[in-house]
C-alpha cells in the first residue's frame, strides 16, 4: 500500500510540475503584434449597487490617455439599492464623455452583468468595446493599450487586475490575494500562450463590436455569470477572430480585495462553479491542482517517512515560485513575492475547502441574486432577486 500511494503521489507532481513548465513556456508565447490606430471605443461599466467605489472608478477613466473625439464611457445602473442612480447622475454633468443608462427590466434568459453589457451595447457606439467594473480603478494608458493589440483579426483582448499597488497600506490578507489573483492569471495568459483559453477577467477585457455582432451577442448566448469566458468561447468557436492574453503592465486594472474570509468564501465558491463550464484543458488543470493539493497534506500520515512528503511539497513549491516570479516581474511587482510562503499555505487550504464546489450541485449568490449550477456541471437558472 505504501508503495501505491508513492507512485501516485510521484506521478500526481509529475503531471503539476508538468503543467506548471507548460504554462510558463506559453507565457513567452505572448509576443503580439501592435497597432497605433485609435478607434472609436466605448468604455462599459455595468452598476450593482457601487456607491462606495463608483467615483474613483470614473475619475480614474476620465483621465484616460485617449482621444476625446474618440471616447464615450457608457455608466449602466443595474437596479441599484443604494446610492449609485444618484452618484452616476451627477458624474453625468461632469463630463460630456459620460453616458447613463438606467436598466428596469432584464433582458429575459439573460444573468446580471451580461444583461447589463447587453442592453449597454445598444446604447453604445465605439468600434472597440472596454469593459471593467465600478470597483475597478484603470491606468491613463489602459485604454490606448488594450486598442494597439487590435491588428485585423483580433476580437478580443483580456488584460490583468492586481488588489493592492505598491507600498500601499492593502492589509496582509489582500497582498496575499493580490498575489492569488496574479497566480491565477499567469495559468490563464500561458494557456492562451498555446491557443488553449481558460479565462479572461470580466473587469478588464475588450472585444470588437463586429465580432460581437457577429455571435449575436449575449442575447444568443443566453444565460451565463461568466459573461468573459462566454463570450471568448463563443468567439473562438463562431469565428475566425483572434483572442489575445498579453502581461502588459500598461493595461493593467486595480480592484479591491475580499475584506473577510466569508467574502472571500463567496467569491470563490461563484468561481468554482463558475469553473465548471470551462473546457478539457481547463477541467484537467483543476483536478490535477485539487488532487495533489488534497493528496499531499495525506501523505504526511499515509506514508512511512515523511521524506518525500517534504520533498514532493518543495516541488510544488518552486514550480509556483518559479511562474510567479516571472509574472510578477513582467507586471514590475515582484515586491509581491515576500508574501508567496504564506500564500502558498493559504492556497493550499483552499484549494482543499473548495473541491466540493466543483463535485456536487451549487447555489451561489453574487450581487444579491442565486444562481443553481445542476450535477452536470452547466449553470440552470437564476433562482430569484434578494
Amino acid at each position: 500500500m505504501n508503495d501505491i500511494i508513492l507512485i501516485i503521489l510521484s506521478v500526481t507532481v509529475f503531471l503539476y510540475i508538468l503543467q506548471t513548465l507548460f504554462i510558463y513556456i506559453g507565457s513567452h508565447r505572448l509576443n503580439y503584434l501592435q497597432t497605433k490606430s485609435l478607434p472609436n471605443i466605448s468604455v462599459l461599466v455595468a452598476l450593482r449597487n457601487e456607491e462606495k467605489t463608483l467615483k474613483a472608478c470614473v475619475e480614474s477613466l476620465l483621465r484616460l490617455d485617449y482621444p476625446q473625439k474618440a471616447l464615450e464611457i457608457l455608466l449602466i445602473n443595474d437596479r441599484s439599492r443604494d446610492r449609485t442612480l444618484e452618484i452616476i447622475e451627477e458624474l453625468k454633468e461632469s463630463s460630456p464623455l459620460i453616458k447613463t443608462i438606467h436598466i428596469k427590466k432584464g433582458i429575459k434568459g439573460l444573468s446580471g452583468k451580461a444583461n447589463a453589457i447587453a442592453q449597454g451595447m445598444e446604447h453604445c457606439t465605439g468600434e472597440i468595446i472596454l469593459v471593467t467594473d465600478g470597483d475597478c480603478q484603470v491606468s491613463a494608458s489602459w485604454a490606448k493599450t488594450h486598442v494597439s493589440y487590435y491588428t485585423k483579426d483580433v476580437g478580443l483582448v483580456g488584460g490583468f487586475t492586481l488588489l493592492d499597488r505598491r507600498y500601499d497600506q492593502t492589509s496582509l490578507f489582500g497582498k496575499i490575494q493580490s498575489l492569488d489573483w496574479t497566480f491565477l492569471l499567469s495559468v490563464g495568459t500561458g494557456a492562451m500562450g498555446f491557443d488553449l483559453p481558460l479565462s479572461v477577467l470580466g473587469n478588464n477585457f475588450s472585444f470588437r463590436r463586429d465580432s460581437y455582432e457577429k455571435v449575436g451577442g449575449y442575447r444568443k448566448m443566453g444565460f451565463t455569470i461568466i459573461e468573459d469566458f462566454a463570450l471568448m468561447k463563443t468567439l473562438l468557436k463562431h469565428t475566425s477572430s483572434k483572442v489575445l492574453y498579453p502581461i502588459d503592465p500598461n493595461m493593467v486594472v486595480y480592484s479591491y480585495p475580499m475584506p473577510d474570509l466569508k467574502s472571500f468564501y463567496h467569491q470563490r465558491k461563484r468561481w468554482s462553479a463558475g469553473g465548471k463550464e470551462v473546457g478539457i484543458y481547463g477541467k484537467f488543470l483543476m483536478f490535477i491542482s485539487h488532487f495533489i493539493h488534497i493528496l499531499l497534506p495525506m501523505t504526511f500520515f499515509m506514508l512511512n517517512s515523511p521524506i518525500y512528503p517534504l520533498l514532493s511539497f518543495l516541488c510544488l513549491f518552486l514550480a509556483d515560485f518559479y511562474l510567479l516570479f516571472r509574472t510578477t516581474g513582467k507586471v514590475y511587482r515582484r515586491d509581491l513575492l515576500i508574501y508567496f510562503p504564506l500564500w502558498e499555505v493559504f492556497y493550499f487550504a483552499y484549494t482543499i475547502f473548495f473541491a466540493p464546489v466543483l463535485l456536487f450541485p451549487t447555489t451561489i449568490i453574487w450581487k444579491d441574486i442565486s444562481y443553481s449550477w445542476s450535477f452536470n456541471r452547466k449553470m440552470t437558472k437564476m433562482l430569484k432577486h434578494r
